[in-house]
C-alpha cells in the first residue's frame, strides 16, 4: 500500500493540469490529495499495531520467563513441542522446541502412561479445566506439580500447557515431618516403657545390693549377685536406647571436647575388633559440644558396631571431624538453626545400602540383620539423641561402596568441665531424708538401701502427701528424692511447692526418663542433682552424700 501511495503522490506532483481521468472517472487533484493521505494514515496505523503487538507479545514473554515455574505447550495430536519458557530451557539444557514431548522430557519410548490429553477436552471437544498431578522426572530427578489445561493456539487448534512448580524441597520437608510426627508417636509408647521397666530394673537392682551387703566376699552365690547386676545393665543399655528413641532422658548436659570422645570410644570398640582398622582425622581447633556425654558416646558406638556389621570380615573404619557452618536453607528441611555445628563423619568401606534400605534406616525396629544380631533400636535411637541435642544426622550410601553417617552437632563456646568420677564404695550417713515416689516397689527398696545407709526415711507417695510433709517437718528434713513422673501433681510442681515453703531445701530428681526435656527445666531452676532409674547402692550413696556435704 505505501509503495502504490508513494507512486500516486510523485504522479500527481509531476501532472499539470488540474485533474486527470482515471478509469473513466474524473478526480480533481485535491480529491486525490486527500485519498492518498487517508491511506498513508492507514499504514501509519497499521504500523502503530504492529509495534504494539510487538511490545505486547515481548511483554507477554518476559512474563513467562519471569515464572518461576517450567511452562510449555505441545500439540496434544503428535506431541510436538510448541512453546518453552525460559525457567524450563534452564532445567533441560537446551531449548526443545519442535521435539516430541514423551521423548525429550521423561525418555520414554512411547507416550506417557500418565498423559493428562485425554482428561483435558470433554465430551463436546471444548477444554474440560484443569488436570493436577504430581510426580518424580527422571530427567531432572526432581519432583513437580502440575497443572495442565488445553487452550486454544494461534492457529485455532486447541494444545496442552502445563505449568509445573518444582516441589523436590517441600518433598524433603514433608518426609522430614512425617517421620518426626511418627517418631513421636512411638517415642512417646517408648518413654512409657521405658518409666515402668526401669522401675522394674530398680526394683531387682536394689534387692540385688542389698542381698550383696550381706555376703562374705567368698560366698558362691557372690557370682550370681554379680551376673544379675550384669543382666540389669544389660536391660539398662536397651531402656537407655528406648530414652534415646523417644528423645528424652537428657539428663546430664555439660561441654565436652567431641574429638576426645571419639577417640576414647573408638579405641576402646578397636580393642574388640581387631579386624576392623580405625583411622582418625580430627579438627585441629576446639570442637566444643553441650550434650549428655554418656548418649553421645551411645550414638557413636551404635555407629561403630552397624560399620563393622557392614564388613563381617574386615575392612576401614574413617572417623573425621570439622567444623562448618551451615545456612537456613540447608537447616530448614531438618529444622534445625542455622549455624556454627561440628561435623562427625563415621564411614566405612562396607558392602552399603540401596535406596530402599537407606529411607528406612532410622525408622524404629527396622533392621537388616538376623533377629539374633539386633532389635532394630540403635539407628532410631541414635537419631533420637541427637536431634534432642539441636543436631541432625545424614547417611550416603551406594551397594558395594559403603556407608558414610554425618552427624552435625551445634558448637559451643563454653569451656570444658572437669570430668567427675563416681568411685563404687558406700558412703554413709545419719540424715533426714523425705523419699517421694508412686510407686510401692521403688519406696520399699529406695527406703531398705538408703535405711541400711543409716539414714532416717520419711515416705511420700504422691506430690501433694509431700507437699504437707514439709510444711509440717520442713526444718528436720535435710534431702528431698523426688521422683519426676507422678500421678496428680508431678514431680515440676512439687518441686516449685517444696521450694516455697523451704528456698533452701535440697531436692534432687529421680527418674527413669525426662519427657520433653521437663527434669532439665527442673535443674535448671535449682534442683540440687539428678539420679536415673535404675541406680545402684554405691552411686545413690555418693551423690546423696556430695548433696547434703553441699
Amino acid at each position: 500500500i505505501q509503495h502504490n501511495v508513494d507512486m500516486f503522490v510523485d504522479f500527481f506532483r509531476r501532472a499539470s493540469s488540474d485533474a486527470i481521468k482515471i478509469e473513466h472517472h474524473t478526480l480533481h487533484f485535491s480529491e486525490f490529495i486527500e485519498l492518498a493521505e487517508s491511506a498513508n494514515e492507514m499504514v501509519d496505523n497499521r504500523k502503530r499495531a504492529e509495534e504494539a503487538l510487538h511490545t505486547s507479545h515481548k511483554r507477554f514473554l518476559t512474563v513467562l520467563d519471569s515464572i518461576d515455574a517450567t511452562i510449555y505447550v505441545s500439540d496434544m495430536e503428535t506431541y510436538e513441542i510448541l512453546f518453552m519458557n525460559k525457567h524450563m530451557k534452564e532445567a533441560f539444557g537446551r531449548d526443545m522446541t519442535g521435539e516430541i514431548c514423551w521423548k525429550v522430557y521423561r525418555g520414554e519410548s512411547k507416550p506417557c502412561r500418565h498423559c493428562t490429553n485425554d482428561q483435558l477436552i470433554d465430551d463436546s471437544g471444548k477444554p474440560a479445566g484443569v488436570c493436577v498431578w504430581q510426580d518424580k522426572n527422571p530427567i531432572t530427578g526432581k519432583w513437580y506439580i502440575n497443572y495442565d489445561r488445553a487452550i486454544e493456539w494461534t492457529d485455532g487448534r486447541l494444545v496442552k500447557i502445563q505449568i509445573a512448580t518444582d516441589i523436590t524441597n517441600l518433598k524433603k520437608m514433608e518426609k522430614n515431618l512425617q517421620q518426626a510426627q511418627r517418631f513421636e508417636a512411638i517415642g512417646t509408647l517408648a518413654s512409657g516403657i521405658a518409666h515402668d521397666f526401669n522401675n522394674l530394673m530398680m526394683g531387682i537392682q536394689g534387692r540385688s545390693s542389698l542381698i550383696m551387703m550381706d555376703l562374705k566376699p567368698f560366698h558362691p552365690h557372690l557370682e550370681h549377685i554379680k551376673a544379675i547386676e550384669e543382666y540389669v545393665q544389660s536391660a539398662t543399655n536397651l531402656t537407655n536406647q528406648l530414652l534415646g528413641l523417644a528423645r528424652g532422658g537428657k539428663y546430664d548436659v555439660k561441654p565436652i571436647d567431641i574429638n576426645k570422645l571419639i577417640l576414647s570410644s573408638s579405641n576402646m570398640f578397636g580393642r574388640t575388633k581387631r579386624e576392623i582398622q580405625i583411622q582418625t582425622k580430627f579438627q585441629h581447633t576446639k570442637t566444643v559440644v553441650e550434650a549428655d556425654r554418656n548418649q553421645i558416646e551411645q550414638v557413636l558406638l551404635n555407629m561403630y558396631i552397624n560399620a563393622w556389621q557392614a564388613m563381617p570380615e574386615q575392612g576401614s573404619l574413617y572417623l573425621e571431624t570439622k567444623i562448618t557452618t551451615l545456612d537456613h536453607a540447608y537447616c530448614k528441611p531438618h529444622q534445625v538453626a542455622p549455624g556454627h555445628y561440628v561435623k562427625i563423619s563415621v564411614t566405612d568401606t562396607g558392602t552399603g545400602m540401596d535406596e530402599s534400605i537407606r529411607q528406612r534406616i532410622f525408622d524404629p525396629f527396622f533392621t537388616t540383620k538376623e533377629t539374633s544380631h539386633g532389635t532394630g533400636l540403635g539407628l532410631a535411637s541414635s537419631y533420637g539423641i541427637i536431634k534432642n541435642h539441636g543436631g541432625m544426622i545424614t547417611v550416603y550410601s551406594e551397594m558395594g561402596q559403603g556407608t558414610t553417617f554425618n552427624i552435625y552437632l551445634p558448637l559451643s563456646s563454653h569451656e570444658l568441665n572437669t570430668e567427675e568420677v563416681i568411685e563404687e564404695t558406700l558412703i554413709k550417713g545419719s540424715e533426714t531424708i523425705l523419699l517421694v515416689d508412686d510407686d510401692k516397689m521403688i519406696i520399699d527398696v529406695s527406703q531398705a538401701i538408703l535405711e541400711r545407709l543409716g539414714y532416717r526415711i520419711l515416705i511420700a507417695n504422691d506430690g501433694k502427701k509431700a507437699v504437707k510433709t514439709v510444711k509440717e517437718m520442713g526444718e528436720k528434713i535435710d534431702l528431698v528424692i523426688l521422683d519426676m513422673i507422678m500421678p496428680g501433681m508431678d514431680g515440676s510442681t512439687t518441686f516449685d511447692h517444696i521450694r516455697e515453703i523451704e528456698p533452701q531445701l535440697p531436692v534432687m530428681l529421680s527418674s527413669g526418663y525426662a519427657i520433653n526435656g521437663k527434669a532439665e527445666e527442673i535443674m535448671g531452676r535449682g534442683c540440687n542433682g539428678f539420679i536415673q532409674k535404675p541406680f545402684n547402692m554405691s552411686v545413690l550413696s555418693t551423690k546423696v552424700r556430695k548433696i547434703l556435704d553441699g
